[in-house]
């Protein structure tokens, strides 16, 4: 193991003091000492400025600054290296006075040839380790303090100081300032689909881009959720707008990879300018991109707009105007959730048209969709997320249409062959139902329902969060039902049974999460 090694630098005006410094010294085997030594005030300051030392020995008399000027020149200067100041005996007060002025320690002449030495010396260097590991908690403390932990970018508190300092500033040197507010689109489906695992990583890596976009003067914060906010110092409005659609040329050709899943995200971008009529504080720029953002994403998402486009529109009309396209949004998805069960009931009964006899699979995915549905809002999902996985539900098997009857409808234990060809079922549902153009939502649950928590399912061995929420609360729901349900090859399992298997696999499976509120539900049920 190797030893410490502890550089000292020794002033003082006689050789003598340095050789009973150095002797002492070496008799310790547990530190290695380096000694250095000044035999003047002014090369010692020479020495201290040009070399790290861990720490000075500081003689009282030395030629050309005496001990107490040493030390204040020491502190004067910020060198950061701890002082011992040696004094003569009976002079104890000058030692006091030398600590007052920012020495750490004071030691007699009679003590540097005893061990209270290298006590000092230890006691010395703890405290400069304690002090140092004090600044780096608060330097920590000072970046967690104006930083977003996930991102990395300046959270929104520090945002807003910047952005008032820097509107101040503009306005002082009648400069121009510019701001860009984005969001990317559609994340809560990202999240819901992928997992909040994945939509972190999404989250860290979109802002890696938007810091390799940006200069050096310019600010990156995390506004909230999904937006992010860049200010842009001595930046007019067409600046903006270039940067804005660089950035959003390089989402749409980006893919934000991990693990098994690859997928592209948007972004919309809102901007404002103090070139805009009504900015008269840094709030204003808030607000007029905000309200560019959400033209942008109006416009249809993947899309930059700025607040001059719509500042003279009527904003009394504009309201109107949103309201009633909400509520005709809220009617045409009343009309479209019908026309969904229309289709997938008829999905069914053709189902059972194709392959006579396979009613099972049709009322398999019935109850399959119930189990679903109460263990969602068990699990507290929004109505519309409930209805995608309850959809999800009943058209999970459609892919089977695409795999051999005599495989399908075998009573003896399949070959590995006639299982791989079973595994294609995801991939199948996924390629039929997409061209309804009825249930992208709902593609993502049905093409990753076999994948298992452990990473070793199909068809893409996603693990953990990063399988969709709704595939893993349908693996649970569809494991429960065919464990319960008899067929030509086997008998139906208990209660107690199936809710046993599910418990067991949890964690290896299934997400143990959502078998802990499978069980609850199924125990209400009673």
């Amino acid at each position: 193991m190797s030893k410490e090694t502890i550089s000292i630098l020794v002033a003082d005006n006689g050789s003598p003091a340095i050789d009973v410094i150095k002797s002492n010294l070496g008799n310790y085997s547990d530190i290695n000492y380096t000694i250095d030594t000044a035999k003047s005030g002014q090369d010692a300051i020479s020495k201290a400025v040009d070399a790290k030392f861990d720490l000075l020995l500081v003689g009282q008399d030395l030629p050309g600054a005496k001990g107490l000027k040493m030390v204040q020149e020491i502190i004067k200067r910020k060198l950061g290296v701890p002082v011992i100041m040696i004094v003569a005996e009976g002079q104890e007060k000058l030692g006091v006075k030398a600590m007052d002025k920012g020495a750490y320690d004071y030691l007699t002449k009679n003590e540097i040839k005893t061990v209270a030495l290298n006590r000092a010396i230890h006691r010395v260097m703890q405290r400069k380790k304690l002090e140092s590991d004090i600044r780096e908690s608060f330097r920590k403390l000072e970046k967690l303090a104006i930083k977003d932990g996930l991102t990395g970018l300046f959270n929104h508190r520090h945002f807003r100081e910047v952005l008032k300092n820097e509107y101040k500033k503009a306005k002082r040197h009648s400069q121009p300032l510019s701001c860009i507010m984005l969001d990317l689109d559609y994340f809560k489906a990202v999240n819901d689909n992928y997992g909040h695992q994945y939509g972190d990583f999404v989250l860290a890596q979109s802002a890696q881009i938007l810091k390799r976009l940006v200069r050096d003067t310019d600010f990156v914060a995390r506004y909230g959720g999904e937006e992010f906010f860049i200010i842009l110092p001595n930046t007019d409005l067409q600046g903006a707008f270039i940067l804005a659609e660089r950035i959003r040329k390089i989402f749409v050709n980006n893919k934000f990879a991990k693990d098994k899943v690859s997928e592209t995200v948007t972004i919309s971008a809102g901007i404002s300018a103090t070139s805009d009529e009504n900015v008269v504080s840094d709030d204003d720029l808030i607000a007029n991109a905000d309200k560019a953002l959400y033209r942008a994403k109006w416009r249809g998402r993947n899309n930059v707009c700025y607040f001059e486009e719509i500042e003279s529109e009527d904003t009394g009309g504009l309201k109107e105007e949103l309201k009633k396209m909400e509520d005709f949004h809220v009617r045409f998805e009343t009309v479209n959730d019908n026309i969904k069960d229309a289709c997938i009931e008829s999905a069914h009964n053709i189902l059972c048209e194709i392959e006579k006899g396979w009613d099972y699979i049709s009322e398999h995915s019935v109850r399959v969709s119930r189990y679903a549905e109460k263990l969602s809002r068990k699990l507290s999902l929004a109505d519309e997320d409930v209805n995608v996985i309850k959809r999800a539900a009943l058209l999970h098997d459609i892919g089977l249409v695409g795999i051999k009857s005599n495989i399908i409808k075998k009573k003896d234990k399949l070959t590995d062959k006639e299982y791989t060809s079973i595994k294609r079922h995801s991939n199948i549902g996924v390629r039929i139902v997409e061209r309804t153009k009825l249930f992208q939502k709902e593609l993502p649950i049905i093409l990753h329902h076999h994948e298992r928590f452990d990473g070793s399912g199909y068809p893409h061995m996603l693990k953990g969060e990063t399988i969709p929420y709704g595939a893993r609360i349908l693996a649970v729901a569809e494991a429960y039902d065919v464990m319960r349900s008899s067929t030509v090859y086997k008998k139906a399992s208990s209660e107690a049974e199936s809710l046993a298997e599910l418990k067991e696999c949890a964690g290896t499976q299934f997400d143990p999460r959502i078998v802990s509120a499978f069980v609850k539900v199924i125990e209400k049920m009673q």
